[in-house]
């Protein structure tokens, strides 16, 4: 089981006087930590005009942390294809693998927030077919060959990128649903899956129904054995001594990160232990939790521990704790 760090950028300035530069910095800190403590990689998210998440662009970012780590894979969850010129993408990460020397994990997803969408100035309605076109330029782009292309949303006369990524034919790469059609797609077009546990599911059980059927598209559309893909998927994380001790820490924080969620205004932190999804307590209590998402085909855990303003030094406690104590017990 591979284990990431995954950071959405939450901010909350009108209650905590955090600027963009000290959040960038203490999430740079919590990167270089995961990676001395033997996490597999860290994820950062992508999202545009409200503190809904301070991180307009992830290469710029992943480009620091690549120059700060040597070993941990750096990854983007997820690039929102739609949104931006894909010529552009290509060439911003085909830079961030060359700066970290081939490990950067390529996380894609076609969006959901409307003022991103109007703030950009594309129509929402054609964010599937806009993310299908993108991604269809983004894989020849990356190819390093000269190419051209005449799409329903994006044309380029020949052209060849100066920069290419170290990874051939491209660099690791997922694309975001949990859900059981968009999986299905997914599936056809031979990608792997990755996503966050609550947004797309109630239970561990219908998590287990959509891994499922992912797999059994997967195989039928003849893209090999799935049970060797990586899939991974996120989960808000506190590990303390105690479950007492976890809940008083980042218990109000993930539910203030809750409020301030497309997906999760309508639940809390009792919602989501009932469900499975807010994985706190001591860490043996999280082995234990994440055991039963590994035997139902989790076998990448995105562990989301940088939520709701919780202060650094507890995710720091809850970060070193998680790396003693739970991924020694689960790799």
């Amino acid at each position: 089981m591979k284990f990431s760090l995954f950071t959405v950028f939450d901010n909350y300035s009108e209650l905590v006087p955090r600027s963009a530069g000290q959040f960038f910095d203490e999430v740079l800190e919590q990167t270089m930590q995961a990676e001395q403590l033997g996490f597999d990689g860290v994820w950062y998210a992508e999202h545009h005009f409200s503190e809904y998440g301070v991180s307009p662009s992830p290469p710029v970012l992943l480009a620091a942390a690549a120059k700060m780590t040597d070993r941990i894979r750096l990854g983007v969850a997820v690039s929102v294809l739609p949104l931006r010129d894909p010529v552009q993408v290509a060439e911003d990460y085909a830079v961030v693998d060359v700066l970290s020397g081939g490990r950067l994990n390529m996380g894609l997803g076609s969006g959901y927030l409307t003022h991103e969408f109007h703030g950009f100035k594309v129509p929402m309605g054609d964010k599937a077919l806009r993310f299908n076109d993108a991604l269809d330029v983004l894989l020849k782009a990356w190819r390093g060959e000269t190419f051209s292309h005449e799409g329903p949303y994006f044309q380029y006369p020949e052209i060849r990128l100066n920069v290419v990524p170290v990874q051939r034919p491209h660099p690791e790469l997922w694309v975001a649903s949990l859900r059981q059609e968009g999986v299905k797609h997914i599936a056809r077009m031979g990608h792997r899956i990755m996503g966050i546990a609550y947004v797309n599911s109630n239970s561990r059980e219908e998590l287990a129904e959509v891994i499922r059927t992912y797999k059994e598209h997967f195989l039928s559309h003849g893209h090999g054995d799935p049970e060797q893909l990586e899939l991974p998927v996120a989960f808000h994380v506190h590990v303390a001594p105690s479950l007492a001790e976890a809940e008083a820490n980042a218990k109000e924080a993930i539910n203030l990160y809750l409020r301030t969620r497309k997906y999760g205004k309508n639940i809390q932190y009792e919602d989501l232990r009932a469900r499975e999804q807010a994985i706190f307590g001591s860490p043996d209590e999280v082995v234990e939790q994440i055991q039963r998402y590994r035997a139902i085909g989790v076998n990448h855990f995105m562990a989301l521990m940088n939520f709701g303003a919780l202060e650094h030094r507890k995710v720091m406690q809850s970060l070193e704790l998680f790396a003693k104590h739970v991924i020694p017990a689960l790799r």
